[in-house]
Parts: structure tokens; C-alpha cells; sequence
């Protein structure tokens, strides 16, 4: 879009051009005099078409030209020059700090060209000027004012802190120098800013300013800037005597890093134990408390709990990003014959769709992508959630809370929420029997209920809601479904290397000779560090499903009490793939190795 201005500053030329050219033709030449009339003669009689013109005034001339202010088209052409450079700007770094650029270059792009076409039609140059320079700044304003509060304080633009550094940086090479503020030590160092998180915003600036005055605060910040550009979810803290080892979890895996001497340790922890509101002496009994963090315009939801140990104490900081990146089912990992399948059970008017996986294996983020893509439009939806356990915001779905501080279950909610006729619900973790009767209940009146649990597999989802003591007899007659993921880690595509699988290991996971050329793995002899994956061999996680529909033989199965062996040959008969066959086909294509995919099987 951007790439307009300069053809638009072509053509703004060349009508300019034009128009003064147009301005500047010769003047119409002035009608000859009438020859003398002899007094007493008859008047001659004009032609029709001069008799035409008898009205119009016998003086007027078109005049020597100029009719363009050249005062005005400069002013014109500065507001635009400096328009086409920061409209540019807006677009550049709205993509380095990964901002929403398609939603802001229509905004700064749209607003000007409307002024700039209103302000050649407009009769009243000092109506359209004005119009023309608010159109190039209130959208620059508000774009500035929103990235800015995205990012951190010396990334901030427009500031008195930022025009000083620009003026200095400007006016030193000519012997001008302008004395700048010193940055305060906790504004500088790692591009990580962290907030306490407490129940008040008074207790939150009593905390996080306690914690910067503590001399390892930017340690802190230090240590969870080298976690978080390694693309860990956890960091583990184990205390010594004389250092403390450090470890963090990459794509559910823990790895070892750098330990810190107990110099540098001892102040770092103090400070993030401060910025919790835990007590910083205290080395033995268990405390636990949350911050806030952002790194690179995303904001982490984080939890350090520190236990005494018998080496000393053990610390585990939690780091989850606030926000669910996926964008539809074939970004979380499942196979296109599987997204139309789970479609076609989120269309239907009833039924109980169950999704399940083990804890910190992506089920919050399949639940918000699959709700995501319902349509939820033309049906009406609602949700219940706990308020200590909220989950991330989706549209059209109004959710409803109790707590269980105040020993309150789904119970106290739902009845109410099943008066407003709604067409699907969303319960999300089952926590009695009685929610999952009065939901099966539901399901008669022609409501699609959809709900999570937390278990290793599909059949043992099942026997975790039964495990609840819910009605067996109703639960398999309304259960459609059972979705379930475990997270594999993907292999790096800069370092993985292919090799051959020997006929035996084909035969095992009953791959046909010849169907499969090659497995790959992460590189046995890399001559150098993988910068993409920084030498681990894996980059990122991604989901293997198993979807096991339920059908009459199922059914049947499960109201008659089958055990879950039982069951699951009973489901594979008609079709059901469990989480190795799936998982298979991922190391067929190179997505993921054998042997991880082997370690995620057997946790």
C-alpha cells in the first residue's frame, strides 16, 4: 500500500504542472473596433449570434494567468512529503514490534487521501488546510501513542527522553552538545519490564518499587530475558552452597544453562520474592506468589514458588504467555479428514463433545481455537468458567463465574444460565456429577454442551468423568465425542537429517516397504550450533489427536460397564486411531522424530 506514495506524488506533479501550464495560456485577443457609424445612418442590423451575446460584459478578458497559489500547493506539498515519510515509517515498525500493520496502514493511509482529495475541492483553502494537517497527525498520534504503550520505556518514541537523544544524536557531529538524562537502572539492561500483581493497584506500585530498589532486580530481569529468548515456559532455581544451577523448560523439555554464583542468585531471588509480596528471609517453608512480565510486546502471566530442599531451596518461576497465537485447527497440528470431522460435531444442535488432554499439554489452546471457529453468530452461546481459573477471552460467548472460595460449584450457576435458552454451552473443566447430569439433562432440551478434562487419552477421558460418579446410563447415551492432544516437539528444519528405517522398525509401526524413504532427527554430529534452534534439534510443539466418535456398538459398550481395554478395541473397529497411529504419521513426515515421539507416549 505504501508503495502508492511515490506514483501519487508523480501524478500530483504532473496535475499541478498542468494546471499552471493551463493558467498560463495567452489571453483571448480583444474584439476590433466597430468602424465609425455616419450620423444619421441606419444602425445595421447584428448577426443572430452576436445579438447571442449582447448580455455578457464587453470588457471581459481571461486575464495573464497565475490562477494557482503557488504559496498554497508548497504548503500542500510539505504535508504530504512528510505524510508519505512517517505513513512509511508506521508501516516498518509496525512490523518489527509485530503489530497489527493491516489494521493501521488503512488507518494512516485512508484518512489522508480522503483530506487531500477534499482539500482540491473545497472553495476555502483555510477549511481544507486544516483538514489536510489533522488527517496526516491525528492518525500518526494515535498510532504512536498506542505502540508506545506496548513497549518498553526506552523504545518509546516522542517523549521528552527521545526528542532530547534525537536532538543530541543530531546536533553533536556540529560541535552542539545537549546533556541527555541518565537512564534509571531499571529502565536499562534486558528489554524486560515486570509489575507485581496484586489485588490492588496501590499494593502493586508499593511492591514493584520495593523490588527495584533491591540491587538484583536487574539480575531478575536478566535471567528471565535469557529464559524467555530461549523460549522457555518455566525456569528451575536449585540453590547451593556455593552456586545455584539453573535449568529451563523449552517446548517441555528441561535443559540445563549457565549456573549463577550465589552473589548474583541471592539479590535475584529478593527482589522477584518482593515483587510477589513473599518474604524474601524466608529459605525453608513453601511460598508462592505472581508477577507480571513483558518481553517483546507480550505479556506473561508468571507464578515463582520457592520450597526448602535438602541442598537448600528449590525455585520454580512459571512463564505463560496471556495471549493464544493459533489461528485455526491446521496451526495446532490436526490433519484436514480430522478439522472436518470435528466441524461437522461442533455444527450439530446436541450432543456432549468432550476435549481432553494431560495438564500443560495445549488444551486451553484448542478449546479457544475450536470455540474460535464455531459459529457463533447465528447461535446462541454461553460459558462457565471458575473465577481463579479465567481463560482468554472469546467473542459472542458471555461467561458466567463461580467460586469455589466461596464453596460454590457449577450448580449455582448453571440453572440460571440454561434460562436464557442458549444453544450451546461451554463448561469448561467438570468438577462433579451433578454438573455432568444436569448438563446430559440439557442435552434433551437441544443444547450442544462442550466441556474439558484433564487425562492421557480418550477412553480414559471417559473414565474420568465416570470416575466423578456421574450417571453412566445418561453420560453414554449423549456422549458424541472425545477429542485428545499431547504436545510432540517439532523438528528443527534448519539441522534435521534424514535417515533410513531399517525393515524392522516399518514392520513395528506397520508402515508398508517402500511406503516411507526416510525418518529424520536431529543432527547426531552438527559441525556447529544451530542458531534457529540453538542446538537442541527441536523448534517449537505441536499437537497429535486422537478424535474417537461415539457410535451405537460404543455406546452399548460403555452402558454395559466395558472395561477400557474393552472399549478401545470396540472404537478401533469402527475406525478409531489412537495417539500412536496418529503420531506416526507425523514421523512418516518428517515433522517430529520416533524417539520423541516414543518419550511423549510413555509419560
Amino acid at each position: 500500500m505504501l508503495r502508492i506514495a511515490p506514483l501519487l506524488l508523480l501524478v500530483l506533479s504532473l496535475g499541478v504542472l498542468g494546471a499552471a501550464a493551463r493558467a498560463q495560456d495567452p489571453p483571448a485577443a480583444a474584439p476590433e473596433a466597430a468602424a465609425p457609424v455616419p450620423e444619421g445612418a441606419p444602425e445595421a442590423e447584428a448577426p443572430a449570434g452576436e445579438a447571442a451575446q449582447e448580455s455578457a460584459p464587453a470588457n471581459f478578458v481571461r486575464g495573464p494567468g497565475f490562477y494557482l497559489s503557488s504559496g498554497k500547493i508548497f504548503a500542500c506539498w510539505i504535508v504530504f512529503l512528510l505524510w508519505v515519510y512517517h505513513t512509511d515509517w508506521v508501516s516498518t515498525d509496525c512490523q518489527s514490534l509485530k503489530l497489527d500493520y493491516l489494521r493501521w496502514n488503512p488507518i494512516v493511509f485512508g484518512c489522508f487521501m480522503a483530506a487531500f482529495i477534499l482539500v482540491w475541492l473545497l472553495p476555502f483553502f483555510w477549511i481544507g488546510f486544516p483538514l489536510l494537517v489533522i488527517a496526516y497527525l491525528a492518525p500518526l498520534i494515535t498510532y504512536i501513542v498506542y505502540r508506545n504503550s506496548k513497549v518498553t520505556n526506552e523504545k518509546r518514541v516522542m517523549t521528552l527522553e527521545h526528542i532530547r537523544y534525537w536532538l543530541a544524536d543530531k546536533l553533536a557531529p556540529v560541535g552542539i552538545n545537549i546533556p541527555v538524562e541518565k537512564k534509571k537502572s531499571y529502565e536499562s539492561g534486558a528489554p524486560v519490564i515486570l509489575k507485581a500483581r496484586a489485588d490492588t493497584e496501590q499494593e502493586n506500585n508499593v511492591r514493584t518499587i520495593s523490588a527495584r530498589q533491591i540491587e538484583g532486580f536487574n539480575d531478575a530481569r536478566q535471567l528471565l530475558s535469557d529464559a524467555l529468548l530461549r523460549r522457555a515456559s518455566a525456569i528451575m532455581l536449585d540453590y547451593g552452597q556455593q552456586s545455584v544451577g539453573v535449568r529451563y523448560l523449552i517446548d517441555g523439555v528441561w535443559h540445563n544453562a549457565e549456573a549463577l554464583d550465589r552473589e548474583t542468585a541471592d539479590p535475584l531471588l529478593a527482589a522477584l520474592k518482593t515483587l510477589c509480596g513473599l518474604n524474601p528471609q524466608e529459605r525453608q517453608a513453601k511460598q508462592s506468589g505472581p508477577f507480571l512480565a513483558e518481553y517483546e510486546m507480550t505479556k506473561y502471566d508468571c507464578a515463582l514458588t520457592s520450597q526448602g530442599v535438602k541442598t537448600g531451596e528449590r525455585v520454580a518461576i512459571q512463564l505463560v504467555d496471556e495471549v493464544i497465537r493459533f489461528e485455526d485447527h491446521e496451526a495446532l497440528g490436526m490433519r484436514p479428514k480430522m478439522v472436518e470431522e470435528v466441524r461437522e460435531l461442533l455444527d450439530r444442535k446436541k450432543g456432549f463433545l468432550l476435549l481432553s488432554a494431560p495438564p500443560a499439554n495445549g488444551l486451553r489452546s484448542t478449546t479457544h481455537v475450536l470455540l474460535q471457529k464455531t459459529d457463533r453468530y447465528t447461535r446462541e452461546f454461553v460459558g462457565l468458567e471458575e473465577e481463579k481459573h479465567r481463560y482468554q477471552f472469546v467473542e459472542n460467548i458471555p461467561i458466567s463465574i463461580y467460586s469455589t472460595a466461596k464453596e460454590e460449584t457449577p450448580l449455582n450457576a448453571l440453572p440460571r444460565m440454561f434460562r436464557t435458552a442458549p444453544d450451546v454451552v461451554v463448561v469448561r473443566d467438570l468438577v462433579d456429577a451433578d454438573t455432568v447430569d444436569l448438563l446430559c439433562d440439557e442435552i434433551d432440551e437441544g443444547r450442544l454442551i462442550i466441556s474439558t478434562i484433564r487425562s492421557k487419552s480418550a477412553i480414559e477421558a471417559i473414565q474420568q468423568v465416570l470416575a466423578l460418579e456421574a450417571s453412566r446410563k445418561k453420560f453414554a447415551r449423549h456422549l458424541t465425542a472425545v477429542l485428545n492432544q499431547r504436545l510432540v516437539r517439532k523438528l528443527c528444519d534448519e539441522c534435521k537429517e534424514a535417515y533410513a528405517p531399517t525393515p524392522q522398525v516399518l514392520e513395528q509401526l506397520k508402515i508398508p516397504a517402500g511406503r516411507v524413504q526416510a525418518f529424520y532427527r536431529p543432527p547426531q554430529q552438527p559441525e556447529e550450533v544451530c542458531e534457529a534452534c540453538g542446538g537442541i534439534g527441536y523448534k517449537g510443539r505441536t499437537a497429535v489427536f486422537e478424535l474417537l466418535v461415539v457410535d451405537d456398538a460404543f455406546r452399548q459398550a460403555l452402558t454395559a460397564g466395558a472395561a477400557p481395554e474393552q472399549l478401545l478395541r470396540v472404537a478401533q473397529k469402527a475406525g478409531f486411531r489412537n495417539l500412536q497411529a496418529e503420531g506416526i504419521i507425523l514421523v512418516a513426515k518428517g515433522v517430529t522424530s520416533l524417539p520423541e515421539l516414543m518419550r511423549v507416549l510413555k509419560q
